[in-house]
């Protein structure tokens, strides 16, 4: 069976427009699901005046090459970050922090209700 013309110029810029929201689709349910590493710790940062950071009531250093996530799971950087919340957080081998996450309020649920199961 051979396409006419016509039907040609109309079903590839359609298959294509498929594809791509198929593609973005995939791409936005990948970030709405987090799974962090068993190490992280759960935290309330306060405040932020780069390299320091307070994490519940504590002083750290952002260490180098540390990285900030945002809620939406992109990167942000350290001079743009002005929120405060609940957050999972690691650290390197000399105390510094590694990651960063900035928790949804669904994920700081989760994080505390973890935390109280762990502590039993």
């Amino acid at each position: 069976m051979q396409l006419q013309p016509a039907m040609k110029r109309t079903l590839v810029p359609l298959l294509m427009l498929v594809t791509v929201t198929a593609g973005l689709a995939c791409n936005a349910h990948a970030q709405l699901v987090r799974a962090f590493p068993p190490d992280s710790k759960l935290g309330e940062l306060m405040a932020m005046r780069y390299p320091e950071v307070r994490i519940s009531g504590q002083t750290m250093h952002l260490g180098a090459g540390g990285q900030i996530r945002g809620k939406d799971n992109l990167i942000i950087l350290p001079s743009m970050l002005n929120e405060s919340g609940p957050i999972r957080y690691q650290t390197d081998i000399m105390g510094n922090l590694h990651r960063i996450w900035l928790l949804t309020p669904i994920e700081a649920i989760e994080a505390k209700e973890e935390k109280k199961n762990k502590s039993r």
